[in-house]
């Protein structure tokens, strides 16, 4: 008897696979949190993963990040998470860019995205994130963490563009 990787996922009424295999992220910002949700849309089977980020693994990354080992200390952020988000579902397509979003992130890839996730630790990069998830109608999921807190915010674009943005939450000092 064959068990497929994904028949747990059946036992939930409401979950489609199917639909989760032909999803196609964006996953800008490969840091901790970058890292969090990397790991699960991986796990889920997400068929289609673009990652991007400009920075570097240090090595006092290694207490955050589940996707990185020691050997990755030098290495490309967005490189390394591709490598592990491979390995952990050899079946996924994921793809990286060691570049600022703004410099590679196209129109039509956004168009064709089911969804961005910014796991960036800046505002301006937020909102201009935001921006452009609004202008194409894809859904923006916002995720920041502070000393205390950690927020996941969803802005629905491609159903409610006229709903709420997250530049529409941030505070006046922004």
């Amino acid at each position: 008897m064959r068990v497929d990787r994904y028949d747990r996922h059946s036992l939930i009424e409401w979950f489609d696979q199917e639909r989760v295999k032909n999803a196609s992220v964006v996953v800008v910002g490969a840091g901790a949190v970058g890292n969090e949700a990397l790991k699960n849309l991986a796990l889920l089977g997400v068929g289609h993963i673009q990652i991007i980020d400009f920075d570097t693994i240090e090595e006092h990354n290694l207490t955050r990040s589940v996707l990185f080992r020691e050997t990755d200390v030098g290495l490309r952020k967005a490189e390394a998470a591709a490598a592990a988000c491979q390995a952990l579902d050899p079946n996924i397509d994921v793809r990286f860019s060691s570049a600022d979003y703004w410099e590679v992130l196209t129109f039509r890839e956004l168009s064709l995205a089911t969804a961005v996730f910014n796991c960036t630790d800046n505002f301006e990069s937020r909102i201009r994130l935001n921006r452009l998830c609004l202008m194409m109608g894809t859904d923006y999921y916002n995720t920041a963490v502070d000393s205390r807190f950690v927020s996941v915010e969803v802005f629905p674009f491609s159903s409610q563009p006229d709903g709420g943005c997250d530049e529409c939450t941030l505070p006046p000092s922004v």
